[in-house]
């Protein structure tokens, strides 16, 4: 039987929020950072970025992971304050411990520089932090401070221990301990504090907050010493700082769309990062690791930023960071592209991951479905367009055209393009000029044209509807019984139609419209989101909301097919074939995924 294997992930981003800070989780030993998105947490290399592995073992969505200071343990939290400490040794990530630390959102997390307590700070109802020993769950410290939410914390790494908080109630908490108790609360800042951190050494820590301020304390007995950057570090709220590893270097990341480099001897900028001039550009989060610097902004795009040319940041990564929702993937199979939620348009290549997004001003909402056509892009989007964009400029041109109604799908074949709306058929021509538009009295969800380009498959809530295509004009000659159809494809040689409707796949032969075996495909446990054939007729691959993809072959029609969890806790969206034994999956967890088909 043939096998799935995977052979690359080709990792989301961030997932970010206006106003909200990201924390980047740095490396004990210089090799990884650590992020969150959806509920995954991501491991990935800082230097060869398309290394990345995924822990996918929280139920709700993640919000924050660090590493252990010895480097063995990861622990990270979610949305409902679970907190799950797990191996970073073995690639299974075995799990070390789970505590519910809070009943509210976790923001941030801090290890003990003995690698056996946790201070987490977050949401509740009543507390808004927690101190404890990872692996017994006992309590190290009943810490009391704050009457607001707390964002971020950061435990000294020596001794005497010492740990400070920072909150929405516009102050720092210090603490003493094991076990920790209230000592101080300072109240300089006049806005959120969303980020305290201590020096390496631990003689200094500085909180940097929503009133563009960043201040200086002393790290045993939390005295208030200076303020960073008088009168103001930023024009905006700072969300991130973190310390160079000498400690004599602070970066800063601010709302302002700057991110800074800061003395802290002088308490003077050393150097000015301007990342942009959109919303998007708001720089949420940085990590200082080694040589490499980085930011997140608001877009989700991670910017390695360079001292020695603040202008221009050494690299940019730039991909999904929201749920991916269509994919068209190059004939020759050596890259692919793929629209999001948001709107997003990457261009990827396969053999090399590297990766770029579409430029210019084009969709405003989700990307529903993409086709490509020769040098064309075709992109259908919840913001009833459709637009052509040449995939050698990558940039968005003026070929775009309002829609009857809000599109569902889209194929196109021979210069003539095929849209499915919920109301209508619309057929274009050329770079986008409509041609006829068929109101129809169904919801059509999915569409396919056939090699031919003569006959037209539109798949609905209730029947699949055969069209024929003559003269650009479209006439129905014929409808096939099927229930809940999302996706519909005429194989490459002509010869079949594959519906996915429900939980099952339906395969017609065209020539006489019999489906070919019966209950063929009732293998997904749940809905399916799509199906592609491979280039050669031979094979077909679905893919779920189970988050399962699977193997169909012509000639093969008994017993269980090659499957695999693609995406697990989350649903495949899209598939699609760089060749006949190479598949690449996207899914609502904004990962894509390569596999290789073996036997």
């Amino acid at each position: 039987m043939a096998t799935f294997t995977l052979n690359n992930t080709y990792a989301s981003l961030p997932r970010t929020t206006r106003g909200q800070a990201i924390v980047i989780g740095g490396d004990p030993k210089g090799e990884n950072f650590l992020y969150c998105n959806s509920s995954n947490v991501y491991i990935r290399n800082i230097e060869n970025t398309s290394v990345c592995d995924v822990y996918h073992e929280h139920s709700k969505e993640t919000t924050v992971a660090k590493y252990s200071p010895s480097r063995f343990y990861i622990a990270s939290g979610d949305k409902e304050g679970k907190v799950r400490v797990w191996d970073t040794v073995n690639k299974e990530h075995v799990l070390k411990a789970e505590h519910m630390a809070l009943s509210g959102v976790v923001k941030d997390i801090d290890w003990t520089m003995d690698n056996q307590k946790l201070i987490v700070v977050g949401e509740g109802r009543e507390k808004f932090v927690r101190a404890f020993a990872f692996d017994t769950g006992n309590s190290a410290g009943d810490m009391i401070g704050h009457h607001k939410s707390i964002n971020s914390v950061s435990i000294k790494q020596g001794r005497p221990m010492r740990a400070v908080t920072g909150s929405e109630d516009y102050t720092t908490v210090f603490f003493e301990g094991p076990p920790f108790k209230f000592t101080k609360t300072n109240s300089e800042h006049t806005n959120f504090v969303n980020c305290v951190r201590y020096s390496p050494d631990g003689s200094i820590f500085i909180s940097g907050g929503s009133d563009g301020k960043l201040l200086m304390y002393d790290g045993t007995s939390s005295d208030y010493i200076a303020e960073i950057g008088e009168p103001k570090a930023h024009g905006g709220s700072i969300f991130a700082i973190c310390f160079s590893a000498d400690g004599k270097q602070l970066l800063s990341a601010s709302g302002d769309k700057t991110a800074k480099i800061w003395d802290i001897e002088t308490r003077l900028v050393q150097t000015q990062f301007v990342l942009g001039k959109q919303v998007n550009d708001m720089q949420l989060g940085c990590l200082w690791q080694g040589e490499n610097i980085l930011t997140v902004s608001l877009s989700g795009f991670i910017n390695y930023l360079d001292p020695a040319n603040p202008a221009q940041p050494k690299k940019i990564i730039k991909v999904c960071n929201k749920p991916i929702m269509s994919m068209a993937v190059k004939d020759d199979g050596s890259g692919f592209y793929t629209g999001g939620s948001d709107g997003l348009i990457i261009s990827w290549d396969a053999r090399t991951s590297d990766c770029d997004d579409v430029k210019g001003k084009g969709h405003i909402n989700q990307v529903t479905d993409m086709v490509l056509e020769g040098d064309r892009l075709i992109t259908v989007s919840m913001d009833d367009t459709i637009r052509f964009t040449s995939v050698k400029s990558l940039e968005y041109g003026n070929d775009s055209t309002k829609l009857d109604s809000q599109p569902q799908a889209v194929d196109s074949k021979n210069g003539v393009t095929v849209v499915a709306c919920l109301k209508h058929l619309i057929v274009l021509e050329g770079s986008g000029q409509k041609v006829s538009a068929l109101p129809i009295s169904f919801e059509a969800s999915s569409v396919s044209i056939s090699p031919s380009g003569t006959a037209v498959a539109v798949g609905s809530k209730t029947e699949v509807h055969i069209f024929s295509l003559n003269n650009k004009t479209l006439s129905e000659t014929k409808t096939l019984p099927a229930q809940e159809v999302v996706a519909v494809q005429y194989s490459p040689d002509g010869a079949y139609l594959a519906v996915g409707a429900r939980n099952k796949i339906q395969m017609y032969n065209v020539n006489d419209w019999e489906e070919v075996v019966g209950k063929w495909g009732e293998q997904h446990t749940a809905k399916i989101k799509c199906l592609k054939w491979s280039p050669n007729s031979q094979r077909l691959v679905s893919a779920s909301l189970d988050s399962f993809i699977i193997l169909w072959e012509l000639g093969k029609f008994v017993g269980q097919k090659p499957s695999t969890k693609a995406h697990p806790l989350s649903h495949v969206n899209k598939i699609g074939w760089l060749d006949n034994n190479t598949v690449v999956t996207a899914g609502h967890d904004s990962n894509v995924k390569i596999w290789s088909i073996s036997e």
